[in-house]
């Protein structure tokens, strides 16, 4: 069974809305729109003053290491129209943002890739909106 994980009310609506909307026009990969629809309905949602800072939650910046190459990678979880890989702005939509999503420090996440499977651990919260006040963004 999968680690219980957290999200904020905003993020649930806002991510809700966003996969009703490509959904309906048919854009975005299907697949990756079931695994982050399914990792939102599990999640336990939490009102964003109350959100623990060891959470990654929308717009956060999180450093991970890949499990294969123990490589440190910084990357900001972000909504589609802000995503560039190159600038370490992963979107929600990839399976990576999904995975991520919700997580607390120290978690191991898995995705799957072409070959496979991809594990991460979550090591450190570089920023978190809602930890510095910011509930809107």
């Amino acid at each position: 069974m999968k680690d219980k994980i957290k999200i904020t009310g905003t993020d649930y609506v806002r991510l809700s809305a966003l996969i009703s909307t490509l959904k309906k026009s048919r854009n975005g990969e299907p697949d990756n729109l079931t695994v982050l629809s399914e990792e939102i309905v599990r999640a336990e949602r939490v009102d964003p003053q109350q959100i623990s800072p060891e959470v990654v939650t929308m717009n956060s910046t999180v450093e991970i290491v890949d499990l294969d190459t123990n490589k440190l990678m910084t990357v900001k979880l972000v909504y589609p129209k802000d995503a560039d890989f190159k600038k370490g702005n992963v979107s929600i939509l990839s399976l990576l943002g999904s995975a991520l999503l919700g997580y607390k420090v120290g978690s191991k996440v898995s995705y799957k890739v072409p070959m496979g499977k991809k594990e991460m651990v979550i090591k450190n919260i570089v920023y978190q909106p809602e930890s510095n006040g910011e509930y809107d963004v």
